[in-house]
């Protein structure tokens, strides 16, 4: 279930611009201004019992001949009516709505070809994980922010909602991700793994694979 604590810290991060973590405009992306200026918490399965929390670096779409979607539409108009929400009811609610229209569009995206067989590994539902950005922002051209910016990010977004989360086990997706994530210590004591991502998530790498099969041997020796 969605906690007080795991809304409290979502909605800190939905709260903040972009001034807060980066010092310029430079990696301000030209296109979609307003999703460009909304963070993105990221979403939680409604049966979230503090399983399986996959990371990945930032959101995409910050390219500069990048175009609106309906699913922009409807996704970046439930953050900000998450970020404006002004009770607790309210703001859970919103996360709530968030959560499955964000979950649901993610399956119709590349990066589904990941988190499914992840979830065939884990023997977790989509229902019982849940999925954030280490900078809840997108950059321009989808360029890595500089470590000032992560530092910032980590500190102000990412480490509180973890802290919140409780997560038994963090999966990094991809190495950027993965880079940030084991430089700091883990703010709950989870068990951390790197998912190597291909090229457009097309493929899964050997080392993913070989992960993979250890995340299910594991279950299916202990029930974790």
């Amino acid at each position: 279930m969605i906690s007080e604590a795991i809304v409290a810290a979502f909605h800190c991060t939905a709260l903040m611009r972009r001034r807060d973590i980066f010092a310029t405009d430079a990696l301000r992306p030209i296109t979609a201004a307003e999703d460009a200026d909304t963070a993105a918490p990221g979403w939680v399965g409604s049966r979230w019992s503090g399983g399986t929390l996959l990371v990945g670096i930032n959101p995409g779409g910050g390219g500069d001949q990048y175009r609106r979607n309906p699913t922009d539409d409807e996704l970046y108009s439930l953050l900000r009516a998450f970020r404006d929400a002004l009770t607790e009811p309210a703001r859970k609610e919103a996360l709530e709505h968030a959560s499955r229209a964000w979950q649901r569009i993610q399956q119709g995206h590349n990066i589904w070809r990941i988190i499914a067989p992840i979830l065939e590994a884990t023997g977790e539902t989509p229902d019982e994980i849940a999925f954030m950005n280490i900078l809840p922002f997108r950059t321009r051209m989808d360029r890595a922010a500089p470590a000032s910016t992560l530092r910032q990010a980590w500190a102000q977004s990412a480490e509180p909602q973890i802290r919140a989360l409780q997560p038994r086990r963090i999966i990094a997706l991809g190495a950027k991700a993965w880079k940030v994530l084991s430089g700091f210590p883990s703010p709950c004591g989870a068990e951390t793994f790197l998912f190597k991502r291909g090229i457009g998530d097309s493929y899964i790498p050997t080392e993913s694979r070989e992960l993979l099969r250890a995340l299910a041997a594991r279950r299916s020796g202990s029930g974790l």
